[in-house]
């Protein structure tokens, strides 16, 4: 029971919950702010304030958060709040980057890169961006665009381009290839987590292989449309020729000078093909590793192959700070969650859905629905929370709906991240990356330039939903 036993307060108490979560989210989107000090005590004061104003704090886990069994505790209640194996898996991420950016491996990949295409604007972009994109699949979209933006800005200037087109290119193809696999970015690890534990997955489960059938072919031709419109939009940057002084200088570089120890770079090979393979191995049935246990040990792997000390690595390699941010975050949306907020929208698609089993029609407008309200909740609340809030929706769902409604799901979590500055964290570290260089673009001009393929990725996002859904699938 909460401190104040009065039922009737509970709708105020509800909307100044909604309020202190949209003002977090509002100080998270100021330049400047201390993201993770904001979030932390953001959740803090929802989480006193809703055991406090409540008069029956179970029962909003119980009915809105779907827990069949409440602890006494409060603190536990909320600890079950924190998807445990997406922290495992941000932590055992973090790790393995850290590593193999250590050994040089990037940097050694981007001059591959850079000697490979002699400078040409075409398939340079073509080749950053496929880099990007390939990074992002197994790891944070942050680490991606911290590894690959910087590096493209100053392989830009030293071939006298225009870096606006390749950064912003790099930038949004760390949110699509953020879509292949249930690792990829912190709305999939969310999704994929909360599905595995979730009514849905008892009747039709998905695991690392078939997540990749899903998602990876259209991901695929997401990144085939966004380097077409890249090619129209930029033409004036990109359809240039470069002189046969700069290509010849270019041919003569070796990527392999500045790596200290050529030897890492084939223990970084090495530790992601057994990160690769491990997450694989998941797809076996009736396999009791998880995703999260695989990259704990690839990490922990990672640690002994490049004999780190483990100590000096845990203190300045992991990234603390990023796993306390989505501690609180998670914390902070499932307080919102308990609070009823999000009952409405999952009062109106269920019964858009209909009583009993599920039908085609219901499903294909719910794919329509979260489809169009997802594009600008994701765009304008961040990425993070939209999929947080989408996937505690998903899980109210009946039981018995197609797996291609949860894939709508996923990508509305994604790809609305390329709408607006604020939707993504790699667009924003993109757009700074280019400020620091002189070149920038204010809020309106960004939305202005990536409207259309953020719509055209939002419609065929849709699209894709309602195909797997009249298909079956």
């Amino acid at each position: 029971m909460g401190l104040i036993q009065n039922p009737d307060l509970d709708i105020i108490a509800m909307i100044i919950i909604v309020l202190i979560v949209l003002g977090t989210i509002l100080l998270l989107m100021k330049e400047g702010i201390d993201a993770t000090k904001i979030t932390v005590t953001g959740a803090i004061i929802v989480a006193v304030f809703y055991l406090i104003v409540f008069s029956d704090w179970k029962t909003g886990f119980e009915n809105n958060m779907g827990y069949e069994h409440v602890p006494e505790s409060f603190l536990e209640a909320l600890a079950k709040t924190i998807n445990v194996e997406a922290i495992v898996i941000i932590f055992a991420v973090s790790i393995i980057v850290a590593l193999t950016k250590g050994a040089g491996f990037f940097d050694f990949i981007s001059l591959s890169i850079v000697k490979l295409t002699k400078g040409d604007p075409r398939k340079l972009i073509i080749a950053l961006g496929g880099l990007t994109f390939f990074v992002s699949m197994f790891f944070d979209n942050l680490s991606a665009i911290i590894l690959l933006g910087s590096l493209t800005v100053v392989i830009t200037k030293q071939l006298d381009l225009n870096p606006r087109p390749f950064v912003l290119f790099v930038g949004i193809n760390t949110i699509i290839g953020g879509l292949p696999t249930p690792v990829s970015s912190l709305p999939n690890i969310i999704f994929y987590n909360l599905y595995a534990n979730s009514a849905h997955a008892a009747t039709k489960p998905v695991n690392f292989l078939s997540f990749m059938v899903y998602m990876f072919p259209v991901a695929i031709f997401f990144f085939g449309i966004a380097t077409a419109y890249f090619f129209f939009m930029f033409r004036k940057d990109i359809l240039i020729e470069v002189s046969d002084e700069k290509k010849e200088q270019l041919g003569r570089i070796n990527p392999w000078s500045g790596i200290e120890e050529r030897k890492n770079i084939w223990k970084s090979i090495i530790l992601l093909g057994v990160l690769f393979v491990g997450f694989l191995l998941t797809s076996i049935e009736n396999n009791p590793i998880d995703v999260a246990l695989v990259a704990l040990i690839a990490a922990i792997f990672g640690v002994f192959l490049f004999r780190t000390d483990l100590k000096h690595f845990l203190e300045d390699g992991v990234e603390w700070e990023m796993i306390v941010f989505f501690v609180a975050l998670f914390v902070l949306m499932g307080i919102l969650t308990a609070s009823g907020a999000l009952a409405p929208l999952t009062e109106i698609l269920t019964s858009v859905l209909g009583t009993g089993t599920p039908t085609v029609r219901g499903q294909i407008l719910v794919a329509l629905i979260i489809g169009a309200i997802g594009l600008p909740i994701t765009g304008f609340l961040n990425g993070s929370s939209a999929a947080l809030i989408f996937s505690y929706i998903f899980k109210t769902l009946p039981v018995g709906i197609a797996t291609g409604l949860w894939i709508g799901f996923v990508l509305s979590g994604n790809i609305g991240g390329a709408l607006t500055p604020l939707g993504s964290i790699t667009i924003l570290m993109a757009l700074e990356i280019l400020n620091r260089e002189g070149d920038k673009i204010s809020f309106l001009q960004y939305i202005v330039k990536m409207l259309p393929l953020t719509l055209a990725f939002g419609i065929l996002s849709i699209g894709y939903s309602m195909f797997l859904i009249a298909v079956g699938w």
